[in-house]
């Protein structure tokens, strides 16, 4: 026999389990549980730090030339690094050639001027530097290479190079760090060049 509230309870209860149920998200949309003592606006900050860490990591695998778009963070740091290290040796080498090329006078002489029917060759120094002018009428496919390749092996470091063919005229400019000419480095340079 059922007495007469406990039908009610019973339909009350069913009545507020039902309402519960569609007002509370499931687990997996639900915000994890805070640990003791933490509070929404720890939560929240904690939520602002690692978003900025994502947007830092981002900014430095646009900046690192070396990276690929799915690098992991581990990655990221350690070609960052290096590509750091890379950056400073370029700099330490760029205030070495500034320092010696300081050190010596900078009045240009010209050092060489030779020609013949079908090329010639100017070469003006100042300090440390030297301006390579070349004209060729035999313009070859491969000769400008070959002429770059003469100042990597004679390891002149080539700061410009500028290239141009107009009406069979190979035209190459070249301006090269060659440091005190030690070795006779640009007469090396020269006699490789009409060698050409």
């Amino acid at each position: 026999m059922k007495k007469e509230g406990e039908e009610d309870d019973r339909d009350l209860s069913k009545l507020i389990l039902a309402d519960t149920a569609s007002a509370i998200p499931p687990l997996s949309q639900q915000p994890p549980p805070m640990a003791e003592g933490e509070t929404e606006a720890g939560q929240e900050t904690e939520r602002g730090r690692r978003e900025k860490m994502s947007d830092m990591y981002a900014l430095l695998q646009t900046m690192v030339p070396t990276l690929f778009p799915k690098a992991t963070r581990v990655k990221i740091i350690s070609e960052t690094a290096e590509y750091i290290k890379e950056l400073e040796r370029r700099r330490d080498r760029l205030e070495e050639m500034k320092k010696s090329i300081g050190a010596v006078a900078a009045t240009p002489i010209l050092v060489s001027q030779c020609s013949n029917p079908d090329s010639s060759l100017r070469v003006t120094v100042s300090g440390n530097v030297a301006f390579f002018g070349i004209q060729s009428v035999r313009a070859r496919r491969g000769l400008a290479t070959q002429i770059i390749m003469v100042f990597e092996k004679h390891e002149a470091q080539v700061f410009a190079a500028n290239v141009a063919v107009n009406h069979g005229l190979l035209m190459v400019t070249v301006t090269a760090f060659v440091g005190n000419n030690g070795d006779g480095v640009i007469d090396k340079i020269i006699r490789d060049i009409r060698n050409l």
